[in-house]
């Protein structure tokens, strides 16, 4: 199984989207300060996170997601599809 997540930033107000095999684990690299991009905005709660068969077919989902920077697009989907961690 894969998975697309959602992260939240209370300090930067800001939501986080990426694709991962262990969600736990990669909320705490987020956390950890090891991403580059998401250091600035700890700590990130995992708001939700989708699952997928593949890989493929996770990363696919998560760039169309990515592309689409709605945050009420983000707020449906979660509520349609998401599962919280």
């Amino acid at each position: 199984m894969h998975y697309v997540y959602f992260l939240w930033s209370n300090k930067l107000q800001k939501i986080y989207i990426g694709e991962t095999s262990n969600v736990r684990k990669r909320l705490n690299y987020h956390n950890g300060g090891f991403q580059r991009y998401t250091k600035s905005g700890m700590p990130w709660q995992c708001i939700a996170y989708v699952a997928f068969d593949t890989k493929i077919v996770a990363k696919r989902e998560e760039k169309r997601l990515k592309k689409c920077k709605n945050k009420k697009y983000y707020k449906r989907y979660i509520l349609e599809y998401g599962k919280k961690l």
